[in-house]
């Protein structure tokens, strides 16, 4: 947030964000107390995020795995300082949450994502999109997915293992965070023309 009258962003704390009036339609993440706003990314990284929910939530729900989050939830990442990191999509494991799950009142969890899936928009550069994997990574996740709808990609991040690309014949796999999850990649494209 910036102060106008001396040119320089003034920090929040996280209660300060989560009462923040945030425009219609754009994302808004905290980063070490300054307030991010990304513009809408548009609908092919939203039919993205959506299969990607999707997919994972068919395999997670009758097995009682956890939770499949969609974008909006926020995670207050504890080892960083006033950092509010909401991914496209997350899970988390059952263990993690509350038996009866989160309260009503819960506004953010506060840790991060088991897994936390990115999914690229065009307004976001490859420095925002480093900073975001190692917040995620200081944070607690384990494995990271990064989808690119313009190259069909999904970078695999990974704490256990080396990145890996993922291409449209691909194979997907939840590997140590979800064993048993997989996907052909090309299926989180589905409905998705190509230019």
């Amino acid at each position: 947030m910036a102060d106008p009258a001396r040119g320089r962003v003034m920090l929040m704390t996280v209660d300060e964000f989560l009462v923040h009036p945030s425009p219609e339609g754009v994302k808004t993440e905290l980063v070490r107390g300054e307030l991010r706003v990304s513009p809408s990314a548009g609908i092919p990284h939203g039919f993205a995020a959506t299969k990607l929910v999707v997919l994972l939530w068919a395999y997670v729900a009758p097995r009682r795995l956890g939770h499949v989050l969609a974008d909006g939830i926020g995670y207050e990442l504890l080892q960083l300082p006033r950092t509010v990191r909401v991914p496209d999509a997350s899970f988390v494991r059952a263990e993690r949450l509350p038996p009866r799950g989160p309260s009503l009142g819960t506004r953010l969890f506060n840790f991060a994502p088991d897994l936390a899936v990115e999914v690229l928009s065009p307004s976001e550069t490859a420095l925002q999109l480093q900073e975001k994997l190692d917040d995620y990574v200081r944070g607690g996740s384990t494995l990271i997915w990064v989808v690119d709808p313009v190259l069909r990609t999904v970078r695999i991040v990974s704490t256990v293992w080396p990145d890996t690309l993922l291409h449209e014949g691909d194979t997907l796999t939840g590997g140590h965070v979800l064993p048993g999850f997989s996907c052909i990649v090309s299926e989180i494209f589905e409905g998705i023309a190509r230019d």
